[in-house]
């Protein structure tokens, strides 16, 4: 029987060497915001470099760990000046996937160094055993050093950067990077330092065990599972939690595994750990330290069809007329990978959902396919449709699971996930033999007809090419990328964008599935070892080069799969076998991320552009959309409905920003609403529309109470807004920006979306806001390239396009000159007065507000101070006070010259 009490002891000392592992990823974050993904690979580096040392050239133990553990501190510091530095304004996004890159690079360099064989480790610490009696019997000594060690870092770190001007200017930079610089601190040197003390750690806790866990190329990097979850119990700030959290993980998965008898069921327990810690308590990892947010850029979803029977004809000559049969393997290789890389395109490119998960789900999508052909004797294409129908639940249970996730938090929790399908599922070392695939009664195996089967893939992959094609012109594209690109500004104009997500990751399940499939029926003997962790970090990093935003992007990527037709061409090149590609593909992911985050298609594409627009003399290549206004009936003014807010108060924290407030606006008429910056506007307007929960009072439209309602809802219900920082979805053209607040979703839509989408018209409310704001000849352009003055514009037709019968203008007027403001006045005006709207009107230019408002509200801490007529709230004396900070009124007698009377426009 198992003694408990032993186990425990004996994965102390393990558990603490993973909590010094993680510590080195808390020293990074706190000290540069970068969440590593290469620590589990520096780790790594620390262990071979240790055991080449005192194997292979004969250095003593002590100085080789040293030594080891040094350089692995040296590789921080590089990663930082090479490649953080250069990143520190990018978004947390394009930090993480630099990290994968340096993941790959350093993994490539340990195989091209020394191969893929384990290795038998030395310990340092002596071997002796301590017999702690029948209770607990005998364990290792050096388990009891090992904790020693991790207790004696862990108080050492905590000193440091508790006390040290190291540790307080790390903590002053990661507080506030302006402020900190105001002080002289130098935020390089901090990071490099970090950089330094995470490596370092990373490292030494590589050496250390190495002779524990073996020393290979997969077990080592994979640590990195456990390690962030022990890095999220310390809630990637505290020291001794993260260290009682590394021991406790370690202990969590020796018990499980000791216990329960399920296959992989210490991984299960670490995912729980991680889904308790990230998704039940709601904590994203917070994303701070850039500047921007900058997505990669995505192509237009155009099918050139002249382009695709060209690529079809050229790839069917190529295969059977013109293409050495020794080529053929190597470009199977590649393009039987193309599909997942496909469904990285759905899930990172169109949805903005950064999952390190698409390879395990294609590798589920295999299992379930090579289960069912080997027992039942079915068609493929059917066999396939099967694997497609059963992964996808597979991928809706990931999306339900990283709901509440975003950027590097989702990127954990799919890491986590493909981790756990590898430990359950994959790591199984059993070879399933499945019947040689047959389409149409045609054999097309890929061991005896190479070519038949190359053909196949070619056609799916095509095919699915133009079901994602169909996709981003789609209503149901545009959803996903208006949540990609903004999910406040999503949800506000009625887009649920949990559902989105949904569907982008049940979308690209399916499609990764289909590659799984196509992956494993390249031979009649299916392992399923192959769909690893690393393979779906390869994907992820293969499709950025290529382009992640672009159909082009998966073909492009393919050339760097491990044995694929980049290889076949270094071979070429080299005349001899070459093993680097996965070094090259690093460094170029890298190279990427620093240079060109939209990838290669991206720069194709620019050109392919450029030449079009010179064809066609300069006018811009548009979608085949209708910008003709259709003719519609008079629009009869709607009774509209009032909205009410009664005693509502927000805090947040200790401070109360509102403070029962209440206020009514009545449809046609607008209420400006006024006060100094911090007064609780924009807080109105958030609690109003759903972004933020009041602790106390009500909100309703007519008889509709809306308080418990998310943003969403409210929006479908009837409330309109726009933004003080615009946020419009600048991926999309203008014309999309208004048929994405238009159009109405139904679950019908997605599947025929797939195949051949509608080309949903605008509704009367939109093109009312066409032609109240003068958007016509502009409807065809990108948002990004419109000027400040036209972008707030749209922002304010997209909020009416929504046909909502209460419209919130948060300072709508802001940055616009003399003229545009005069012109906006006369829109708001014609909101109430023409469109029936109930208009709240937040806006600094006090002249404006009075020149339009039917009634004034205005604000100071929160407060109410005054309400009525324009008169009456400009000639109020708080409001003069709060304005001039005075408190009499004969000195307001030059307040006249703040709030002039105006006409209404």
């Amino acid at each position: 029987m198992i003694n408990p009490l032993s186990t425990i002891l004996l994965m102390l000392g393990p558990g603490a060497m993973l909590g010094l592992l993680a510590l080195g990823l808390v020293l990074i974050y706190r000290g540069t915001g970068v969440l590593n993904f290469a620590h589990g690979a520096q780790a790594t580096l620390g262990g071979y470099l240790y055991w080449d040392l005192a194997v292979q050239r004969g250095l003593p133990l002590p100085l080789s760990l040293a030594i080891a553990a040094l350089a692995s501190g040296l590789v921080g510091v590089l990663i930082q000046i090479v490649v953080m530095r250069p990143l520190r304004s990018a978004a947390p996004l394009a930090r993480v996937i630099a990290t994968i890159g340096v993941l790959i690079i350093i993994l490539s360099s340990l195989l091209l160094i020394y191969g893929s064989d384990s290795k038998n480790v030395p310990s340092l610490l002596p071997a002796g055993q301590v017999n702690l009696g029948e209770t607990f019997g005998q364990v290792g000594l050096d388990r009891f050093l090992l904790v020693i060690v991790g207790l004696l870092t862990t108080a050492a770190l905590w000193f440091l950067y508790k006390f040290s001007t190291f540790g307080t200017k790390t903590a002053a930079v990661a507080e506030n990077p302006v402020a900190a610089a105001t002080l002289g601190h130098n935020a390089d040197r901090l990071a490099m330092g970090n950089w330094f003390l995470g490596g370092l750690l990373a490292g030494f806790a590589g050496a250390m065990l190495a002779p524990v866990t073996g020393l290979d190329l997969i077990t080592m990097p994979s640590l990195i599972v456990p390690a962030l979850a022990a890095a999220l119990v310390g809630g990637l700030v505290s020291f001794p939690l993260t260290m009682l959290g590394g021991i406790a993980i370690l202990l969590l998965q020796g018990l499980a595994t000791a216990y329960i008898d399920i296959r992989g069921i210490g991984t299960v327990s670490t995912f729980i750990v991680i889904v308790i810690l990230m998704v039940v308590r709601g904590k994203s990892i917070p994303e701070r330290g850039f500047v921007g947010l900058r997505l990669p850029a995505l192509g237009s979803g155009r099918v050139s069809w002249p382009v695709v029977i060209g690529w079809l004809t050229f790839a069917m000559v190529l295969i059977w007329v013109v293409q050495p049969v020794d080529w053929i393997d190597p470009i199977l290789t590649s393009m039987v990978v193309a599909p997942v890389l496909l469904s990285v395109v759905v899930i990172t490119g169109y949805a903005g959902q950064l999952s390190l998960a698409q390879f395990a789900l294609a590798g589920t999508g295999a299992v379930i396919a090579a289960e069912v052909a080997s027992r039942v004797d079915l068609p493929f294409l059917l066999v396939i449709a099967i694997a497609v129908v059963g992964t996808i639940p597979v991928g809706i249970v990931l999306a339900w699971a990283a709901m509440r996730m975003r950027g590097t938090s989702l990127a954990v929790i799919t890491l986590a996930f493909n981790a756990l399908l590898y430990a359950t599922l994959f790591s199984r070392s059993e070879v399933i033999n499945v019947p040689s695939p047959v389409i149409f009664g045609l054999d097309v195996s890929a061991l005896l007809y190479p070519e038949r089967y190359l053909t196949v893939v070619i056609i799916i992959f095509t095919l699915l090419a133009l079901s994602v094609a169909a996709l981003r012109r789609s209503q149901t594209g545009r959803r996903m990328i208006a949540s990609r690109d903004n999910e406040r500004a999503a949800a506000s104009i009625g887009i649920r964008t949990s559902t989105a997500k949904v569907v982008a990751f049940a979308i690209s399940s399916a499609i990764a599935a289909i590659g799984g499939v196509l992956i494993a029926f390249r031979s009649t003997a299916v392992v399923y070892q192959e769909f690893d962790t690393v393979g779906s970090i390869n994907q992820l990093a293969w499709t950025v080069i290529g382009g992640v935003g672009f159909l082009a992007g998966p073909l492009l990527g393919m050339g760097f799969t491990d044995a694929g037709l980049g290889t076949q061409l270094a071979d070429v090149i080299y005349s001899d076998q070459f093993s680097g590609l996965g070094l090259i593909g690093g460094i170029a992911l890298v190279l990427t991320m620093i240079g060109n985050q939209d990838g290669m298609a991206a720069v194709f594409s620019k050109q392919v552009d450029h030449v079009r627009g010179l064809l066609r003399r300069g006018k811009p290549v548009h979608e085949s959309a209708d910008f003709t206004p259709p003719v519609f009936e008079q629009r009869i003014k709607p009774d509209g409905r009032r909205l009410s807010i009664k005693g509502v108060s927000v805090a947040f924290g200790g401070v109360k920003v509102l403070k029962d407030f209440s206020m009514t606006v009545e449809p046609g008429t607008v209420h400006g609403l006024i006060g100094p910056n911090g007064a609780g506007k924009t807080t109105l307007i958030d609690a109003i529309s759903g972004f933020v929960k009041p602790q106390e009072g009500q909100i309703s439209l007519g008889d509709e109470p809306l308080t418990s309602l998310p943003a969403w809802r409210r929006a479908k219900y009837g409330i309109g807004r726009s933004f003080q920082s615009l946020e419009l979805f600048d991926d999309l053209t203008v014309y999309d920006n208004l048929r994405a607040a238009a159009e109405s979703a139904k679950p019908s839509n997605v599947l025929r979306d797939l195949i051949w989408p509608k080309k949903s018209k605008l509704n009367p409310a939109a093109w009312d806001a066409i032609r109240l704001l003068r958007l016509e000849d502009i409807l065809g352009s990108s948002v990004r390239s419109l000027s400040y003055g036209q972008r707030r514009l749209v922002a304010i037709a997209r909020a009416l396009a929504t046909d909502s019968e209460v419209i919130l203008l948060d300072e709508p007027a802001a940055g616009l000159d003399e003229v545009e403001t005069l012109e906006l006045r006369a829109v708001v005006r014609q909101m109430a007065e023409v469109q029936g709207k109930a208009v709240l009107l937040i806006e600094h230019d006090v002249e404006m507000v009075m020149a339009v408002s039917d009634e004034v509200t205005a604000l100071n801490f929160g407060t109410v101070i005054a309400h009525g007529t324009p008169s009456e709230v400009r000639d109020h004396p708080d409001v003069i006070s709060s304005y001039l900070g005075t408190s009499t009124v004969a000195e307001d007698a030059s307040a006249s010259a703040l709030y002039p009377e105006g006409s209404r426009a």
